[in-house]
């Protein structure tokens, strides 16, 4: 499974823009501009993830809904990273240590939400699919996030 290119390069765009960003006030904020990218990939994942599973009519009937549940449980743990992002971009040249412990521990509670919802809903999953489907979709979703999450990490810089 490929990575769309579009995904990457929305993601790589937004993230380098960060410094740009914080050197004028810009109409558009960065946090506002990951938002609409979130949105737009949202739509290229629902299409990955269509093509990966190769789903029956009865399947695509059952499985949609639910899906549409899990994303957006999961997308409102990714509003929290994408403000913990916007936060960073704001601080990370004149990083404190309290801000620092914060945002570690927001960081890990994003990380414990999004498993924690992640392995609710492998049950709903199995309820309307095959476990093997289950697998793929997670392997599916496991594959998108890694290659944006490395896109977006190869972009955020380093605290000074």
């Amino acid at each position: 499974m490929r990575v769309p290119n579009v995904l990457v390069a929305i993601l790589v765009t937004l993230v380098a823009t960060t410094a740009v960003a914080q050197q004028r006030q810009p109409l558009v904020t960065l946090e506002d501009e990951i938002q609409a990218a979130r949105k737009m990939m949202a739509t290229e994942r629902k299409l990955v993830i269509a093509g990966e599973l190769v789903l029956t009519p009865d399947e695509s009937k059952t499985f949609w809904p639910v899906y549409n549940e899990y994303a957006a449980q999961i997308g409102a743990v990714g509003d929290d990273e994408v403000h913990l992002i916007a936060e960073f971009a704001e601080n990370y040249e004149d990083m404190t240590e309290e801000l620092a412990d914060r945002m570690l521990k927001d960081y890990l509670d994003i990380q414990a939400r999004t498993l924690k919802i992640q392995r609710d809903y492998v049950k709903r999953f199995k309820k309307v699919l095959p476990t093997i489907k289950v697998a793929k979709l997670y392997q599916v979703e496991n594959k998108l996030d890694a290659a944006l999450d490395y896109q977006l990490a190869s972009q955020i810089p380093m605290i000074n």
